[in-house]
């Protein structure tokens, strides 16, 4: 029975593009967590490094070629995302989740986690396979990870993962402030406002393989469509989030991201869903005058300022956690051991 394994497999599937060196560590952390395979889907199959991670036996690499594009023509999804896979990431990020789905299913894999390439698994507590053994025990389908945004402290980031230990405590958890200084505080913060997180703030998922019916809904959430069922929410562990970290990482991508419009797919308005910084960000990087998109990075992402960061961390708004940091220098310095 699944409720006595003391270890259960579980994979992660994520899109990406030219990450660059941060992807080993992306790599080391999750595999140095526990989990048994890794799915990366290149959204570029010329990115260079993708030869580098076809070469690990525990990763799956599949390349947004001709034949994964005829893949997603059989998928149930491909009918509501069909028309949007040209100029939305996040169609094609559900549509390589369903096919990481039918690949891990085949290969004996229990649980499945999506999360983006700037994005960590983090569980502090217990290692994941010990937490997916746990999951097989709860009359759940889908699990629910709250998602902690980053704040880069400096504008030269090579590594985020490595380099950046500070994050927004999310919403759910009611944080700080409590009281009038803190609240004084944040509204003097411009790069906290107006709404703390300038991206998503609704957590990501995992689904049980095993289950009947479940389909991606999201790049957030996987469900029943025919049996619809509330996720377990878990606060720990949670998605550590390093959006837009350095600005060299915040100018590619939103020179990547080119002029998209105000809604996703056509119909979602961006700013009433997470606010204006992704909107603002986008026109900051289009006129492509890097003082000014660095003077907008400074004003309105990176917070410089070591003191009010800490004076932040002591009203409840931030917090720390250095554990990827001190782990993956370990792993380097283990590798780099002769």
């Amino acid at each position: 029975m699944a409720a006595n394994r003391s270890h259960v497999d579980a994979a992660i599937v994520t899109t990406l593009r030219n990450v660059g060196a941060p992807l080993d560590s992306f790599i080391a952390w999750h595999l140095n967590c526990g989990f048994s395979r890794l799915f990366l889907f290149f959204d570029d199959p010329a990115d260079p490094d993708l030869p580098r991670a076809a070469a690990h036996p525990a990763i799956t690499v599949i390349p947004h070629d001709a034949a994964l594009r005829r893949a997603w023509t059989h998928l149930p999804e491909y009918r509501h995302y069909g028309d949007f896979i040209d100029r939305e990431v996040m169609a094609r990020q559900v549509l390589n989740s369903v096919v990481a789905m039918e690949i891990a299913r085949s290969q004996g894999l229990a649980w499945l986690v999506h999360i983006d390439a700037d994005e960590l698994f983090h569980s502090p507590e217990q290692a994941c396979a010990a937490h997916f053994a746990w999951a097989d025990t709860q009359k759940v389908d889908t699990i629910k990870y709250l998602n902690y945004e980053a704040v880069p402290e400096k504008i030269e980031i090579q590594d985020p993962f490595r380099e950046v230990d500070l994050f927004k405590i999310p919403p759910a958890l009611k944080p700080g402030p409590a009281s009038d200084a803190g609240r004084k505080l944040l509204d003097a913060t411009p790069q906290l406002q107006p709404n703390r997180f300038h991206f998503y703030s609704n957590g990501k998922s995992a689904v049980r393989l095993a289950a009947p019916g479940m389909r991606p809904r999201s790049v957030h959430t996987f469900d029943n469509p025919l049996a619809p069922a509330q996720p377990l929410l878990c606060s720990m562990p949670s998605i550590l989030h390093y959006a837009c970290c350095g600005f060299e990482n915040f100018w590619d991508k939103y020179r990547r991201l080119g002029g998209f419009t105000d809604k996703w797919f056509g119909r979602k308005d961006i700013r009433g869903a997470i606010g204006p910084l992704h909107l603002d960000a986008r026109d900051a990087v289009a006129g492509g005058d890097r003082a000014s998109a660095l003077e907008f990075y400074r004003r309105r992402i990176a917070i410089e300022d070591s003191g009010r960061c800490e004076e932040l961390i002591r009203h409840g708004v931030l917090t720390r956690f250095p554990q990827p940091r001190h782990t993956l220098g370990r792993l380097a310095a283990t590798a780099a051991a002769p």
